[in-house]
């Protein structure tokens, strides 16, 4: 066994103890080549930065539990390659959402039968209004400001999670006070707030 595999193993069994300079160890040793690595796939800067950040994070969360073989940057390339993949499909999937949207556009409304747009912009608002507080200001920063998850996350000092949650909830509370499809509200969401 080579010096730096043994070292490897050695700084590894420290990491699964909770030794947090081996984890700083792992993190100095493979952060560039591994950004390097998603920035390939990815193509853009910050998503490269996240997925480095996230498969870092679950590296020292689930240290215990985690078994390799070959290498520990050969492990940590594999997670970085599949949220890269993760991260791509979920692009594309996103992408043809919304090229559906704009294919949609004219099917699902004839104009000329809405007593008009100006009142069905205020229906809009009325319902945004009887949202709940926090989930009111979340969906107006996402949806009107044109936030990502993370900022708004940061500015209310809250997780990426609960912001996707009170994202889903408005848009189901929405849906259910206008009662029209979730396709349409997108559309009238697109057209008259946008």
């Amino acid at each position: 066994m080579s010096l730096d595999r043994q070292k490897e193993e050695e700084y590894f069994k420290r990491l699964q103890q909770g030794d947090i300079r081996s984890f700083e160890y792992f993190f100095k040793e493979y952060t560039d080549l591994l950004y390097a690595y998603a920035l390939g796939f990815v193509k853009e800067r910050e998503p490269a930065e996240d997925i480095i950040q996230d498969t870092f994070v679950y590296f020292w969360n689930n240290r215990e539990r985690i078994r390799y073989t070959g290498s520990v940057y050969a492990y940590l390339q594999t997670s970085v390659r599949n949220a890269c993949i993760n991260y791509r499909e979920h692009e594309k999937v996103e992408h043809r959402y919304e090229q559906e949207i704009l294919h949609t556009e004219e099917e699902a409304f004839d104009w000329q039968e809405v007593e008009s747009v100006k009142e069905m912009r205020q229906k809009l608002l009325d319902a945004i209004d009887r949202l709940p507080e926090k989930c009111r200001q979340i969906f107006m920063m996402s949806c009107v400001d044109g936030l990502k998850y993370r900022e708004i996350a940061s500015r209310m000092d809250i997780s990426e999670n609960t912001v996707k949650t009170q994202i889903k909830l408005a848009y189901k509370k929405l849906r259910e006070d206008i009662n029209i499809s979730g396709e349409e509200l997108s559309i009238f969401i697109i057209l008259l707030l946008l």
